[in-house]
């Protein structure tokens, strides 16, 4: 991943803090009279609402051409579409798992295989359900590449994004090829971040990793500027981009040798606090210690009992981008886990090996083998540079905005996020099945690695199940893993919850599986050949399409019928 860190830090000799405009490091402004924190029980935002019925006008008529390309046998699409209102458009979302790149990459894949912009697309019969999507969630890879270069990039199409996005980059060395700048520029930006008073982490480091694929006007960007004024989004042609964390607690989440992780425990899986971060808001829906929003734009402010501290210090710029990405892709307390003590933390067991490591030892003990890997190596430069423990450097650390909200965040001042993967959920369904939302089908792209040599077997939507039954949310029924495995539903498109009441989502798995390509790359690659992402682009659309109607030539008409719920 990384040639030699360690070279890397007797080079460094840099000043952190540059004078001038420091394009990173947030800036304080006044606090707008309405700043306070939303509870999640009032439903959705004024803006997610107003922004839905925008959206709701668009898809009417992107919904007549998909459905006139599906060509369901003896259905009237003119007289459905006449008899539609905008409040009765079907609401589908778009989930990308986490997996690394290689998931983020198949997004993309799926992404193609339903754009009407896709002449492939539309030679299957499949363009248009994209233009179709209410949603798009991502977590990890799903989160890190799908969901924020589509997003940065106004939506475009996928080739667009391969134009935009040069994988063949080493996203370790920068958009230039010289780590040494590259490490220096990262250093710097959050050096300036540090000095203005806001915490920084390994996220960081890792986050400006991913703006070696951003469009270099966009490096900078904030997450809530794809909210701004003539957006795609913000005009109704393109879907709500959310992104979903989860979180560590000093003192009550378990660890393994010091290092934390947000914990499994099966009968409890609904008390991990899941977050997520759209364009408008970032919180918790249900669950967990919080149940609550902040306005995106303001991330970063200090708050009480849900209102600015200081009315004439509130935070812009903490959001970037970069920071989202790397908080999603988080997972270096899994990998040091696995690296460490040889315990998968992903879906692929259920930490049967929990231990505990030298509990007397205040920060995470380092085992003599490891002080050569990369990632321990970029930790311990994040944390030598800005005085932070190994352990203070790993998570993701925002000002808490719900601190003293409730009384699970009474003095909480800060949050420890990670990615959202090391709950066992690598799907990131749960803003997709919150009540309030209302959606009809989600279509659901796995790249995890919940199977050997890095495929899936359905242990992700298993849990994700058990999560929304503990909270009573309505979820489909899904088979154990031996009955998914057996019926080979792992390697096919497949619908859950057809015979489910109404109140249920659709549910489509799309499972990454070799139709065309192996495409189990390694979560570690930074890099890709314009073969290989071919490869993951069309290995994903086979599946989304069912082997390009090979299989089924009806499977077209059939997930249109899904889309509209004529079952």
């Amino acid at each position: 991943m990384f040639r030699d860190l360690l070279l890397l830090t007797s080079l460094f000799s840099f000043t952190l803090a540059q004078s001038g405009a420091d394009p990173y490091a947030p800036v304080y402004t006044t606090c707008p009279s309405s700043l306070k924190i939303r509870k999640a029980s009032d439903g959705l935002s004024d803006e997610e609402s107003s922004w839905r019925e925008q959206r709701a006008k668009q898809i009417i008529p992107n919904l007549e051409d998909y459905l006139k390309l599906a060509n369901i046998t003896n259905f009237n699409v003119s007289n459905y579409i006449n008899k539609l209102k905008s409040d009765d458009v079907p609401i589908v979302g778009l989930s990308i798992s986490g997996g690394g790149t290689q998931s983020g990459l198949g997004g993309l894949g799926v992404w193609q295989a339903f754009d009407a912009r896709s002449a492939i697309a539309r030679a299957a019969r499949t363009g248009g359900l994209t233009q179709l999507f209410s949603y798009i969630t991502g977590l990890s890879g799903g989160g890190a590449v799908t969901v924020s270069l589509l997003a940065v990039n106004n939506f475009t199409t996928t080739d667009g994004v391969k134009k935009a996005s040069n994988f063949s980059l080493d996203y370790s060395f920068g958009p230039d090829g010289n780590q040494t700048a590259f490490f220096t520029t990262i250093f710097e930006n959050m050096g300036a971040k540090d000095e203005s008073g806001f915490p920084v982490s390994v996220a960081d480091t890792f986050g400006q990793f991913w703006g070696t694929w951003l469009p270099e006007d966009k490096v900078y960007s904030n997450y809530s500027d794809i909210a701004s004024k003539k957006t795609a989004f913000t005009l109704g042609d393109a879907p709500m981009p959310i992104v979903c964390f989860a979180e560590v607690i000093p003192g009550k989440s378990p660890e393994i040798g010091k290092l934390m992780y947000p914990g499994f425990n099966e009968s409890e899986r609904f008390n991990l606090t899941a977050y997520e971060v759209t364009p408008f808001e970032f919180g918790s829906w249900v669950g967990g210690r919080i149940q609550a929003f902040i306005q995106t734009k303001f991330l970063g402010t200090s708050m009480s009992e849900g209102r600015p501290q200081n009315k004439s210090e509130c935070v812009q710029g903490f959001d970037k981008l970069t920071l989202m990405q790397g908080t999603t892709a988080n997972a270096f307390t899994a990998w040091f886990i696995d690296s460490f003590y040889g315990i998968p933390v992903f879906a692929k067991r259920w930490l049967e090996k929990r231990q505990k490591v030298n509990p007397d030892i205040n920060d995470i003990p380092i085992p003599k083998d490891q002080y050569d890997n990369p990632l321990v190596q970029l930790t311990n430069m994040t944390a030598e540079y800005f005085d932070l423990t190994f352990n203070e450097s790993l998570w993701a650390t925002y000002p808490n905005p719900f601190e003293d909200y409730n009384e699970d965040m009474k003095g909480v001042s800060e949050l420890l996020l990670v990615d959202g993967s090391l709950t066992l959920e690598s799907n990131p369904l749960r803003p997709l099945i919150i009540p309030d939302r209302k959606l009809d089908l989600i279509i659901v792209y796995e790249a995890s690695s919940d199977a050997p040599n890095s495929w899936v077997n359905g242990t992700n939507l298993i849990n994700t199940a058990l999560t929304a039954s503990q909270g009573n949310i309505p979820f489909p029924k899904i088979p154990d893993v031996n009955t998914i495995v057996a019926q080979n539903l792992s390697f096919q498109p497949t619908f859950f919850g057809c015979n489910a009441s109404s109140s249920t989502p659709l549910l489509l798995w799309l499972p990454n599986a070799p139709w065309t390509g192996y495409t189990n790359y390694s979560y570690a690659q930074t890099q890709f050949t314009t073969n290989q992402v071919d490869i993951a682009l069309e290995n994903a659309f086979q599946v989304a399409t069912y082997g390009n109607g090979s299989v089924d030539e009806n499977w077209p008409a059939c997930l249109a019928c899904a889309a509209i719920k004529v079952l």
